[in-house]
């Protein structure tokens, strides 16, 4: 347990730079294995507030005020209704001794009144400016207010410095960028971005990490936005060229404003920042990563239950499904709202049947708290394999990192990262994201060859999601000694509620006849379930209803180890 004395003992010690400012020497000296920056510990007594139930102003005070705070040690905790469960899990476990819930803004500051060098102030009628005020606020120590707020803040402060955006009269998003990208950026942590709307709740959850550690933050809208430039979209475009490849981008490039879609799809926002190197940890609607990256981590994970099972003998008589989650384990947010927990880690069936989870490594440095408790909790039948793409999220096959200055290096360092994180994490199976609707070709075949296979420790490579073009006879293949096991199965259109069991049969039915459709002419089948609709309980009527047929469910070590005793 890491108490208040301890972090204070940290500040006064030299801490590594790449923690608190992405130092690249450092970087490259840890073999690019740290490449999210970490609050230094927790106090054992800490402050908490919930910034789902206040207004959009006093939020965005609350989390730059937690991100100045946080930066010696989290001692300020935040949070939305649906991720409160972390803060309780971390008091079951013994993280946190005592937890004191605010409920006013002005009764937080008047505590922490010590801690802010100043405030910025942002324009309400020119929105984009709160991106600019999250900048300037990590740059130079100052919290986030709106205009109503600075007699509040000099009075309970006495600070009277104040930066008020509003005087400097920028005519568009555009020209605030520009000022922005001469006046703040040169100071900022060069070695992570991040994408961010302003004032909607699912993006400035994450503030307050982002005014920590002096993360560059920027929106980008989509080509049918109103805010849509097509100047600005160039300068974003130079930022991605400016700094270096094979750097994060936390947030999410596809939102929703009144109803209405915001930003570049999924799709174009991912593909286009891979373009410069740039792999994105989907994050929206959950964030507090200035405090869940002060909790204690490991130098090593083992999955040692897994690991250490006997397995089966070959049976060319039985069919064996390797069940995988590899839609959504990339994304930091699936762990920490009404996700990974409730619908896989928590269902009382989990264990009573092989599953495989795609996990973003991020979270051994985002999240490093949730992730010893799931290696804790770790059963025999549960198996950890590295989610599409590696590091984050990005489309190896589609041109990542196609439009940096040295590609071909800058690939070999990207899949040498992955690697490193793999290697701590007892990782030897990587999840790629390929082609939606068709099998790999040439090309995808020598990115594979060339970067992958390659990899130190690499045993297998998990290709693909709800695709088409592989049966079971030629979903496994074998390149040198690296195995590839690609994905047979498709997700259903319809939404089969997760936690509805009167939809259990029908979401039973479906996954039964994709696996027996998509299997055919194999005896190694490796099925995706849409983790949303899917978890334990399903997948455990799934397993009992096919086992009688010849169906045998294995983990993917398992999975492998017979495949290869089968000659494939």
């Amino acid at each position: 347990m890491l108490g208040i004395k301890y972090f204070l003992l940290l500040t006064l010690i030299s801490l590594s730079p790449f923690l608190l400012a992405g130092n690249a020497a450092e970087k490259e000296e840890n073999g690019n294995v740290n490449y999210i920056p970490k609050t230094p510990g927790i106090a054992q007594d800490i402050d908490a507030f919930n910034v789902e139930t206040t207004t959009n102003s006093k939020r965005l005070a609350v989390l730059s005020l937690q991100g100045l705070a946080n930066r010696n040690g989290a001692t300020i905790y935040t949070y939305v209704n649906q991720d409160k469960w972390a803060l309780e899990l971390y008091q079951s476990l013994g993280y946190i001794n005592n937890v004191t819930v605010y409920t006013s803004f002005e009764d937080l500051l008047e505590k922490y009144k010590d801690i802010p060098q100043g405030a910025v102030v942002y324009d309400p009628m020119k929105k984009f400016t709160v991106n600019i005020a999250t900048n300037v606020a990590g740059v130079e120590g100052r919290i986030i207010l709106s205009p109503d707020m600075v007699a509040g803040f000099k009075q309970i402060t006495g600070n009277n410095d104040i930066k008020d955006l509003r005087d400097y009269n920028f005519p568009s998003q555009l020209e605030a960028f520009k000022w922005y990208k001469e006046n703040i950026f040169p100071l900022q942590n060069h070695h992570i971005l991040s994408v961010a709307k302003d004032l909607l709740l699912m993006y400035d959850v994450y503030r307050d990490y982002l005014v920590e550690f002096k993360i560059p933050v920027f929106w980008l809208p989509g080509a049918s936005d109103n805010d849509y430039d097509s100047d600005y979209e160039k300068e974003i475009i130079k930022l991605f060229e400016e700094t270096p490849p094979n750097i994060p981008v936390l947030g999410f490039w596809a939102g929703v404003e009144n109803g209405k879609d915001i930003g570049y799809t999924e799709m174009e926002g991912v593909t286009l920042a891979g373009y410069y190197g740039k792999f994105t940890l989907v994050n929206t609607w959950v964030g507090n990563y200035s405090f869940h990256t002060g909790m204690p981590g490991r130098p090593e994970y083992k999955q040692v239950k897994p690991r250490g099972k006997t397995f089966r003998e070959y049976d060319p008589n039985k069919k064996y499904v390797a069940l995988i989650m590899n839609e959504s384990g990339d994304a930091p947010c699936y762990f920490l709202y009404t996700g990974f927990f409730p619908r896989q880690w928590n269902d009382p069936d989990r264990g009573k049947v092989a599953i495989n989870y795609g996990i973003t490594p991020s979270l051994r440095m985002l999240t490093p708290g949730l992730l010893n408790y799931m290696y804790d909790t770790q059963t025999a039948n549960d198996f950890f394999f590295t989610s599409i793409s590696g590091s984050g999220y990005c489309y190896p096959f589609e041109g990542y990192l196609d439009k940096t200055v040295s590609k071909h290096q800058n690939k070999i360092d990207y899949f040498t990262m992955t690697a490193n994180n793999m290697a701590i994490l007892d990782f030897d199976m990587l999840g790629i994201y390929t082609h939606p609707a068709s099998t790999w070709k040439p090309e995808d075949r020598l990115i594979a060859e060339t970067y992958m296979v390659p990899m130190k420790g690499l045993h297998s490579i998990i290709s693909g999601m709800h695709r088409v073009g592989y049966i079971g006879r030629d979903g496994n293949e074998i390149i040198d000694s690296v195995t590839v096991h690609h994905t047979l199965t498709h997700w259903s259109q319809y939404d089969y509620t997760w936690n509805d069991p009167s939809q259990d049969e029908k979401a039973v039915q479906f996954m039964e006849n994709e696996i027996k459709s998509h299997g055919y002419g194999g005896n190694f089948i490796q099925a995706m379930f849409y983790s949303w609709h899917y978890g334990p309980r399903r997948l455990n009527k799934l397993r009992k209803l096919m086992e009688p047929q010849g169906y045998e469910f294995v983990t993917l070590n398992e999975f492998d180890y017979l495949c290869r005793k089968a000659e494939i």
